[in-house]
């Protein structure tokens, strides 16, 4: 029982530095608010998963990209963000950089675009 104590004590303060910096919508949520003009979506999944189908209105920002850092550096903070990826690990590490960066608009599609997909919303080729 101490092992197990000690195991969740760990576990809790080794999860401080990663607190989420932006909010989780489901696909139902993230369809309805990038339906404003004034919101900018990134997917930030490889340019073959981009040019494989993508979001309306999607722009491609690639996380693991050489240049993400510089990319997202040059955009505007005072819009909305609304991130994407395939499933929602690389949306929220790119969340996560824009938060860092000072932005404070950030939402994240929950379980990303294979949960997109699967609930046939549009996808553009």
């Amino acid at each position: 029982m101490l092992r197990n104590l000690f195991l969740m004590l760990f576990m809790n303060i080794s999860c401080l530095g990663y607190a989420q910096n932006h909010k989780n919508l489901t696909t139902n949520e993230f369809e309805k608010a990038i339906k404003d003009k004034n919101v900018v979506v990134l997917d930030v999944r490889t340019d073959a998963e981009f040019k494989a189908g993508h979001l309306p209105n999607a722009q491609s920002i690639d996380v693991n990209g050489a240049d993400f850092s510089q990319k997202i550096a040059k955009l505007d903070k005072n819009k909305a963000y609304y991130v994407y990826c395939k499933s929602g690990v690389r949306s929220t590490k790119a969340c996560n950089a824009l938060t860092s960066l000072g932005f404070k608009k950030i939402h994240n599609l929950e379980n990303g675009f294979k949960d997109w997909q699967a609930a046939g919303k549009k996808v553009v080729k």
